[in-house]
C-alpha cells in the first residue's frame, strides 16, 4: 500500500505548484503577447503602405491616358449621383481591397455607382489636386516629394462621419475638429505616399501644425496664382 500511495502522489501536481505554473505561464504571456500584437501591427503597416503604393500607381497610369491629368475628385456630383475618384480609377487598381487599411475594421464593398458615397474606403486623396470636374495636370506639380497624394484617412469626405468612404483632403478648419484628415491608426501614426511614389510614416500632428492657408501645408491649393514652393500647383483653366 506504501508503494501504491508513493506512485499515486507522483502522478499529480500540488495545488501550490500548479498555482506556480499558471503564474509563470502569465508571465511568460504578457511579455510575449505585446510583442506578437506589435508584429502584427507591423504587418499591416506594411499591407498599409503596399495599398498606397498601388493606389499611386493607379493615380499616374490613370494620368498617363488622359492627357496627363490626375482624376477629378468626383464628376457631377450632385447629378448623377456621384461618380468619385476610386469610381474613375477602377480599372486602374481593379481590387477594391486596397481601398482598405488592414488596421481599420472597416472594409471597402463591392464597386457601385449609386452614390457619392462609392466606396467605404479607409483613404483619402488630396482634394486641393483636383477643381471642380477636373484633376490637376501632373506638370503643375512642381514638387512631387513634397505633396500628399494618398494616405490614411480619418475623416469620409470632410463633412460627414469618421471611416465611412474614401475622402478627399481639403484645408483643414481647426475648430472643427472632426475635419481632422489622418488617421493615426498605425501605432499612432499616419501612413501617406507622396505624388513621387515614395510612402513616409508621419505624425498626426504634420497634418496640423500648418495653417490651412499657408502653403507650408503639404496639402494646401493657393488656387489664386501661379507657383506654390511646395505640394501641387492648380492647373489653368484651359488644356
Amino acid at each position: 500500500m506504501a508503494v501504491s500511495n508513493h506512485f499515486s502522489r507522483g502522478r499529480f501536481f500540488t495545488l501550490i505548484e500548479m498555482l506556480v505554473v499558471i503564474a509563470i505561464i502569465s508571465i511568460l504571456a504578457s511579455m510575449v503577447l505585446p510583442a506578437f500584437h506589435k508584429a502584427h501591427g507591423q504587418a499591416r503597416r506594411v499591407s498599409c503602405t503596399s495599398n498606397l503604393k498601388q493606389l499611386c500607381t493607379a493615380f499616374l497610369l490613370y494620368s498617363h491616358d488622359y492627357r496627363h491629368r490626375l482624376p477629378p475628385y468626383a464628376k457631377d456630383l450632385y447629378v448623377h449621383g456621384g461618380l468619385n475618384w476610386a469610381w474613375y480609377m477602377l480599372p486602374y487598381y481593379g481590387d477594391t481591397g486596397v481601398l482598405s487599411c488592414p488596421e481599420s475594421p472597416q472594409e471597402a464593398p463591392e464597386a457601385t455607382r449609386t452614390s457619392c458615397h462609392l466606396y467605404d474606403g479607409n483613404y483619402g486623396w488630396n482634394y486641393d489636386g483636383t477643381q471642380g470636374n477636373r484633376g490637376s495636370l501632373t506638370a503643375h506639380i512642381t514638387q512631387p516629394s513634397a505633396g500628399y497624394l494618398v494616405f490614411d484617412s480619418g475623416d469620409p469626405c470632410v463633412i460627414y462621419g469618421a471611416n465611412n468612404w474614401a475622402n478627399l483632403m481639403e484645408e483643414l478648419d481647426l475648430d472643427w475638429r472632426s475635419r481632422a484628415e489622418g488617421a493615426n491608426r498605425h501605432f499612432g501614426q499616419v501612413n501617406v505616399v507622396f505624388v513621387d511614389g515614395h510612402v513616409e510614416t508621419r505624425e498626426l500632428y504634420d497634418f496640423l501644425a500648418a495653417p490651412c492657408t499657408s502653403d507650408a501645408a503639404p496639402w494646401y491649393i493657393e488656387w489664386v496664382g501661379n507657383v506654390l514652393e511646395r505640394g501641387i500647383v492648380p492647373y489653368p483653366d484651359r488644356d
